[in-house]
């Protein structure tokens, strides 16, 4: 049973609570309590219905807000950029403090490549 995927688990719940509906009677002919576990079975495969439901609704709600999470920070990203320009611009591109912007562009660069 360990080596099933998930859809092969929902076809199993599924088809042995099929099973125990269409074989009731000889089941219980038999010796076995089947109604209470039809049931049972039922209730457990309309639960794991529903949590996939809301699992499946968290993954979509996700990617959405990775979106909109790499979106935001390109923006910030994108404006650094432009102050960092804008001040160099203003400071004179040899001062000491133009220097240590263009620095501090070069580190980020170098270190995205490691």
């Amino acid at each position: 049973m360990a080596r099933l995927n998930y859809s092969d688990k929902i076809s199993f719940s599924q088809t042995i609570g099929e099973f125990m509906e269409q074989n009731k009677t000889e089941l219980e002919t038999n010796g076995f309590l089947v109604s209470s576990r039809i049931k049972e079975q039922k209730e457990m495969n309309k639960q794991y219905i529903v949590e996939d439901a809301k699992q499946e609704k968290m993954k979509a709600e996700l990617v959405k807000q990775t979106e909109i999470t790499v979106s935001a920070l390109d923006k910030a990203y994108r404006y650094a950029s432009t102050n960092t320009d804008a001040m160099v611009g203003v400071l004179g591109k040899d001062t000491p403090l133009a220097k240590h912007l263009r620095e501090l562009r070069d580190q980020m660069h170098h270190s995205s490549k490691k």
